[in-house]
């Protein structure tokens, strides 16, 4: 985390298998290569938007999310989609 920091990550997001970091658009390439030359194996580095705020979404509004999440991944045109919904897991768990 030392290194992440170092390397100029604004946030750091850990769990059991990943450590996610965090950096402004415009640091990625310089935090990833201070990363790499602090022999930290990098799995995945990439541009993403997060929500500054998020709603919760409960009953059948969710599961209609969910639904309308499901029809836009299948879309051919479709790259990428951006959320600021919060689910419940075990109701992600239960329509998906």
């Amino acid at each position: 985390m030392l290194a992440a920091i170092d390397a100029g990550a604004e946030d750091i997001k850990s769990d059991e298998e990943l450590i996610e970091v965090l950096t402004a658009p415009e640091d990625l390439d310089s935090t990833k290569q201070a990363l790499t030359d602090a022999g930290i194996e990098i799995e995945s580095a990439q541009i993403t938007m997060y929500p500054k705020n998020t709603v919760k979404i409960e009953g059948k509004q969710a599961e209609q999310l969910l639904k309308l999440m499901d029809a836009l991944e299948e879309h051919e045109d479709v790259q990428n989609i951006y959320s600021n919904f919060d689910i419940d897991v075990k109701l992600m768990e239960e329509v998906g």
